[in-house]
């Protein structure tokens, strides 16, 4: 695969990330070595302490294990259930803190939003990039950017935009290449609320809109078998 520059903010998680996607992509199978941590700092153009850190993370997560010596490096390890645990873990907690903020924001963007915010948001949405493709997944995170932003309160907009990142980084990580999380009617329903100054409305459907993720879990529950880890907070 080809992996992507990085963000100087996010750096040691987004190499993680990145480095997760390609062992579940099996460009590395088990037992296969990573590239050294000179190869990897200069194709991610960041500092071989970044690239340690992403390595002892991709430790902790059981999906490496790291030989010393002259032969050593980090090699690849079967797929644990752990291992596998534990990236679920992490995306349904990110899911649970999106669920608790996002759709009380977008209740307060219904209330606050200025007619531009509004307008920005319709031409946002004229434009739909090709579906099934990274650009998609961004596009569909853009417009939750836009909703916090019209929130008016910065704070928000920030802890949102936290969220969105690892939302993000995530969704692109782990999602399969032959779906999407979202349809395409979803965000202008929400926008058609908000429009009206419609606070309820706009935080149910917010809501419901991120609940779709579910079948994501209920996929990757078939695909790796870890049942019984999202069921009790994801209804």
């Amino acid at each position: 695969m080809t992996f992507q520059p990085i963000d100087k903010s996010r750096r040691f998680l987004q190499v993680s990330r990145q480095l997760r996607q390609s062992i579940f992509n099996c460009d590395y199978l088990p037992g296969q070595r990573l590239p050294n941590e000179r190869v990897l700092a200069e194709t991610f153009g960041v500092s071989r302490i970044i690239i340690r850190e992403a390595v002892w993370d991709l430790k902790r997560s059981g999906l490496v294990e790291i030989k010393r010596g002259a032969h050593g490096g980090a090699f690849v390890q079967e797929m644990k259930h752990d291992a596998v645990t534990s990236v679920m873990r992490d995306f349904l907690n990110l899911t649970e803190a999106r669920l608790f903020l996002e759709p009380a924001v977008a209740a307060l963007a219904a209330e606050r939003a200025t007619d531009d915010d509004v307008k920005e948001m319709y031409k946002y949405l004229e434009i739909v990039p090709k579906v099934q493709t990274d650009e998609y997944v961004r596009w569909h995170i853009g417009f939750h950017r836009m909703v916090a932003k019209a929130s008016q309160n910065p704070i928000f907009k920030l802890q949102v935009n936290i969220l969105l990142d690892f939302a993000e980084d995530m969704v692109l990580s782990l999602r399969p290449k032959d779906r999407i999380l979202h349809d395409t009617t979803s965000h202008p329903a929400i926008l058609e609320k908000l429009s009206q100054r419609d606070a309820e409305g706009t935080q149910n459907l917010f809501y419901s809109h991120l609940l779709k993720i579910k079948p994501f879990f209920e996929s990757w529950e078939k695909q790796f078998g870890t049942t019984g880890l999202i069921r009790s907070k994801i209804q």
